[in-house]
């Protein structure tokens, strides 16, 4: 039986209840488009309502809580444009920051570190555990973007991991089905352009990863709106022939 939503001592704080609300929803107690009252929450959980409705303000930047006006708080319930758009900023931002450094370079030590959280990602066990797998690729890719030393692009690439991450964990996507050889292959790839000082050859792997990335969604939804997957707009452009950037 789950414990997300079993009682809290009085004592509990905001964070805490955040984490219990957050594990309910990776669990699937709570789903996407169910509403969150901060009255029943409260009872659930034995406390007052004050740290509920902070823990609910917590999780809202999240990506897993969405404030509706008449409708309080409820499950985000991502849509495929939701993802597209995200990923769609991911792979512009992520061209200018990676060309960035491959052009400029980066001092040996700096690289090292970055290239250590990749081996995180070859670790069985972290293979074996779809959230360990998600929280090492997606700190690897953060490490990855602020060797760019352009701190405002590196910060919207993490906002936008974040929401990233809250679209694997609503829409039950999880990393037993993802190629981990191929997943490691295409950043060691976009290593190598980095090394090489090779802006082209870094923004084409980071393309081809990003649309990798949307197929794996892309398994999960047959028809958007009036369209089919792959005559989607953003679709298309995201999976549209590579933009290479001058060398």
């Amino acid at each position: 039986m789950s414990t997300a939503l079993a009682p809290l001592p009085e004592s509990s704080t905001a964070h805490l209840v955040a984490d219990r609300i957050r594990e309910a929803i990776w669990q699937g107690t709570l789903r996407p488009g169910d509403r969150l009252v901060e009255t029943d929450l409260a009872e659930r959980f034995e406390i007052s309502r004050g740290p509920v409705r902070e823990a609910i303000r917590l999780l809202a930047p999240e990506g897993l809580i969405v404030l509706r006006r008449n409708r309080g708080a409820v499950v985000a319930d991502p849509t495929f444009d939701d993802v597209l758009e995200v990923y769609a900023a991911r792979m512009t931002l992520g061209e200018l920051a990676l060309a960035t450094v491959a052009r400029r370079g980066v001092d040996r030590a700096t690289f090292d570190e970055v290239t250590s959280l990749l081996d995180r990602l070859r670790d069985p066990i972290v293979q074996a555990d779809p959230v360990s797998m998600l929280e090492a690729d997606l700190a690897f890719q953060d490490a990855l973007m602020r060797l760019s030393d352009l701190p405002r692009i590196a910060a919207m690439l993490e906002n936008s991991g974040r929401d990233a991450a809250s679209f694997v964990r609503l829409l039950g996507i999880t990393y037993e089905s993802t190629d981990h050889d191929a997943l490691i292959a295409r950043h060691e790839r976009t290593l190598a352009a980095i090394a090489a000082t090779n802006p082209a050859e870094a923004v084409t792997a980071w393309q081809d990863h990003i649309r990798s990335t949307v197929a794996e969604f892309a398994r999960g939804y047959r028809e958007v709106g009036a369209f089919s997957v792959d005559q989607h707009p953003l679709f298309a452009y995201l999976l549209s022939s590579p933009r290479q950037e001058e060398s």
